[in-house]
């Protein structure tokens, strides 16, 4: 598969992730246990392309928030971005500088930051709640800028046909991270 399709590719399931991360969303809304909301791209229309199949030419107008923003139960913000690979790991620099610049500010004013993150295809497709210091810091802790499943498997989430992000696998997800959520995990 040539490198425009494998875009193509991450960029329909980075898309289909999203849409299971707001399913899951609604669900917890509904059981009371945070309210989140996806962010819009901002942006302006430079031309119109074809106004009757909403195709249009834009131009980005300001730096982007993380693609998830919202409040947890008991007041905490949680900021979070959502990213798809189908290869068997994900680079750190899938969080673009101004998007990590973003999730590092959310985190330093003390919100809940993450990168939540779907790793491979089929049936080796994994989900991973990934705290924003352990992201960061990923050529510390895993001698590389890049993590496997296997690197993250104690930050997997369960995910059925949504993507359950408050949800670890592991119940014991280490206390160090400071898990933002462990009073409503399952």
């Amino acid at each position: 598969m040539n490198r425009s399709n494998v875009s193509r590719v991450n960029n329909a399931q980075g898309r289909i992730l999203e849409e299971m991360i707001m399913a899951a969303a609604r669900q917890y809304e509904q059981e009371g246990k945070l309210v989140l909301h996806k962010e819009s791209e901002p942006f302006r229309v430079v031309k119109n392309l074809d106004r009757a199949r909403a195709r249009a030419e834009v131009q980005f107008t300001q730096k982007a928030q993380p693609d998830f923003i919202g409040c947890i139960k008991g007041g905490r913000l949680i900021a979070f971005e959502a990213k798809y690979t189908q290869k068997d790991a994900i680079k750190q620099a899938a969080v673009t500088p101004t998007q990590a610049a973003m999730l590092e500010r959310y985190h330093k004013a003390g919100a809940a930051a993450f990168v939540c993150c779907a790793i491979g295809t089929g049936w080796e497709l994994s989900y991973f709640m990934v705290p924003w210091k352990v992201w960061r810091e990923m050529k510390e802790r895993y001698g590389h800028k890049y993590a496997s499943a296997e690197d993250l498997a104690s930050y997997e989430i369960k995910a059925d046909t949504v993507v359950r992000f408050l949800e670890y696998k592991n119940q014991q997800v280490s206390k160090a991270e400071n898990n933002p959520f462990s009073m409503l995990i399952m």
